[in-house]
């Protein structure tokens, strides 16, 4: 009996051990919820605000453990030391150790961009300035404005110590260089009086010096920032452009035979009446040639010449300046001529069958009709719903034929395209495959349009633009200068949501100008209209008047 009650007490307490391990087992998952929470500044040594400073180490305490790899991108002391400061982290903590050369008098900033961040690569949800003086006060002047640009991006602030220093600054490091926000906001904080220059450059190249000709940039449109003492100046607004200075000539070719194709860095259709190419053969005749935009890419500009060459050939063009400023850099590019015999059909690039035209009620869209490779001759039929149309074929260039039609287009319609293969001359290979090509098309429905008119508030409105911007794929501008009442006036917008901007067009090439370090030339004054401008069809919008923030 003894022996059966020890045994159920030993089983007893194994199924109570087996509990306990299963209760165990069931315990929520190591990790917890994701951590969202940013790092905070919770301590300084020494405080913020401290005067006649004479110590030699900074001590910042975090909230949490910090990315290690992080601090040495995040954190700075600005003015910009000689001798750049060792930075030792120690748990929550990092030690600024600072040199001997410390100026007298000067107001210092420890600078904690957002880039820091804790061990789950979590980071400050904004950028910390910390201030420090060697002499009895702190600075309280401030520089404030928005950076307009695509990626994220840093202000560089230069300090001018002379006439020398103003034209030379961008050879030497800046004094101060702080990360704008996500939204393009930044504040330089805790400045001495005095006379800076200012930029706007890509992140990746913040604190670095300045190359003009390989960096992008941009500046203010003051020539310099005068910040009087406790001085809290706003609204010093910069662009940066997508680009590095002027386009390009990035690469020439031959297609076939005497036909040649030049590509440049950016798109280059409003330059068209102004650009010209000419090429000089290997003898150094210059060759005649036609020259004509591409249909489907704007980037590149066709020609032929008049005589074929066995060698190779030099393409050149002089270029486009227009008020000082470069549009189009002179560019040579020497080819060889392409000898081989093409043997390939034609073919139609556009349309296909996929393609829909944009058609409108009050005037009448040309369909355009891209060849493969050079006609000199097209005979073109369109039918609707099997029924031969009217229409009107022009030789547009080389490898593009207009179709226009006596009526207009049917909304929301097919149409098809018939081309007989006799009656298509190639110059170079063998006509179309078959013997009659079809292809089919549609149209859209009817687009709508409508006007804006946008009055001014600027007594000094002369060279005032306002730049439209397309919010939708397509990304189409409209451009309207501002008449003698101060009002702007543009007709025909296409239904759509749009960004509004204006500018000084100083130099009168209707497109913004963001400056010119070397030679120093300031950006043009701009403002960015805060709202978004909605253009409905058939409806005539006003503006009221536009009281712009900024002076010029």
């Amino acid at each position: 009996m003894s022996l059966s009650i020890n045994f159920i007490n030993h089983f007893l307490y194994f199924v109570a051990i087996i509990s306990l391990l299963s209760c165990a087992a069931v315990m929520a998952p190591p990790g917890g919820p994701k951590d969202i929470t940013p790092p905070e500044l919770i301590e300084t040594s020494p405080p913020d605000g401290t005067v006649n400073y004479v110590g030699s180490q900074i001590m910042l305490e975090f909230s949490e453990y910090i990315d290690e790899k992080s601090i040495q991108r995040a954190i700075h002391i600005l003015p910009t030391l000689p001798v750049k400061p060792e930075l030792i982290y120690k748990g929550k903590r990092v030690y600024v150790d600072l040199p001997d050369s410390l100026l007298e008098n000067q107001t210092y900033i420890v600078v904690i961009n957002r880039t820091l961040s804790d061990e789950n690569k979590v980071k400050l949800s904004q950028g910390i300035q910390v201030a420090f003086s060697t002499g009895d006060q702190i600075d309280q002047g401030s520089i404030s404005g928005q950076i307009y640009y695509s990626n994220s991006s840093t202000v560089h602030l230069w300090k001018i110590k002379d006439e020398f220093d103003s034209l030379e600054f961008y050879n030497r490091i800046p004094d101060y260089a702080i990360d704008a926000s996500d939204e393009g906001s930044y504040e330089f904080k805790f400045l001495s009086p005095g006379r800076y220059r200012i930029a706007a450059v890509d992140q990746m190249l913040a604190g670095s010096v300045i190359i003009p000709e390989r960096m992008i940039y941009g500046l203010s449109w003051l020539n310099v920032v005068e910040l009087k003492d406790q001085e809290k100046l706003n609204n010093i607004n910069i662009r940066i452009p997508d680009h590095v200075g002027a386009i390009q000539m990035t690469n020439a070719e031959f297609v076939k035979g005497s036909w040649g194709r030049v590509t440049f860095s950016q798109k280059i259709s409003q330059y068209s009446n102004d650009l010209s190419l000419s090429v000089i053969d290997q003898d150094s005749s210059d060759s005649k040639l036609m020259v004509f935009n591409d249909p489907l890419d704007d980037m590149k500009l066709n020609f032929t010449l008049d005589k074929k060459s066995s060698g190779y050939v030099s393409v050149m063009t002089p270029g486009i300046i227009k008020s000082e400023t470069v549009l189009i850099d002179s560019g040579l590019i020497r080819i060889k001529m392409d000898t081989t015999r093409d043997t390939s059909n034609i073919s139609i690039l556009q349309p296909n069958s996929k393609y829909v035209l944009n058609i409108e009620s009050d005037n009448i869209v040309p369909l355009k009709v891209v060849f493969s490779s050079l006609v000199d001759s097209s005979s073109i039929t369109v039918l609707e719903d099997s029924i031969s149309i009217p229409v009107v074929a022009e030789l547009e260039s080389p490898i593009a034929v207009s179709i226009t039609p006596i009526e207009n287009w049917k909304p929301r319609s097919t149409y098809t395209i018939n081309i007989d293969k006799n009656f298509l001359n190639p110059i170079y290979g063998k006509g179309l495959k078959d013997s009659l090509t079809s292809i089919k098309f549609k149209t859209s429905d009817y687009k709508g349009f409508g006007k804006l008119t946008i009055f001014s508030n600027e007594d000094n409105s002369k060279d005032l633009v306002a730049k439209l911007t397309k919010m939708e794929s397509d990304q189409s501008t409209f451009r309207a200068m501002v008449n003698s009442e101060g009002i702007f006036n543009i007709d025909r917008l296409p239904e759509g949501n749009y960004s509004l901007m204006f500018f000084k067009d100083l130099d009168k090439n209707k497109k913004y100008s963001s400056g010119n370090i070397f030679p120093y030339k300031v950006a043009e004054w701009f403002y960015d209209y805060p709202d978004t401008v909605k253009i409905r069809a058939n409806w005539e919008l006003e503006l009221d008047t536009i009281i712009m923030d900024n002076n010029f």
